[in-house]
């Protein structure tokens, strides 16, 4: 099996300078400085009315996946430039369960419930909208870098472009 792995690379290898597009090797281009910072922001506290229910319950998560992480409660977090991020509440952890979103991309959630925060941290005029079961907009948001309440039980799907 690992003759025949290295049989395929070296044949894309050869295959690449056939057709022209190998060549010198160059230093990496520098990436585009981003035009805004990242922003922190601190994690509230956990919801009143959470019930945490650990290996019974199920994380929040979203599809197609997103970068997430946990973040404790008063804990701080940074949100990138171009990002949407969220706080979801996840049960199983006892936790803040943060999904950073790319941009203009939609994701559909599951198992978000209760109250939680998101960050706009985009393009200055860029729209996120928070769409319920039936595909309809509950709400959307220009508002970039502050944390703003969010009530994710209607929430089905979000886009961020």
């Amino acid at each position: 099996m690992v003759h025949l792995r290295r049989f395929a690379a070296a044949a894309v290898a050869c295959a690449a300078l056939a057709l022209g597009i190998g060549g010198t090797a160059h230093a990496a281009d520098p990436a585009p400085a981003a035009s805004a910072p990242a922003v922190t922001r601190t994690a509230p506290s956990a919801p009143a009315d959470v019930q945490n229910f650990g290996p019974t319950a199920t994380s929040p998560y979203t599809s197609p996946a997103s970068t997430a992480g946990h973040v404790n409660p008063g804990q701080t977090y940074t949100c990138e430039y171009l990002n949407l991020c969220e706080l979801v509440w996840d049960p199983t952890t006892g936790n803040w369960e943060l999904f950073k979103q790319d941009p203009c991309n939609r994701y559909y959630v599951s198992y978000w419930d209760g109250g939680g925060y998101f960050v706009n941290n985009q393009t200055s005029g860029t729209v996120s909208s928070f769409y319920g079961s039936s595909g309809n907009t509950l709400w959307t948001d220009t508002s970039p870098t502050s944390q703003t309440y969010a009530d994710w039980t209607p929430v089905y799907s979000l886009r961020n472009c």
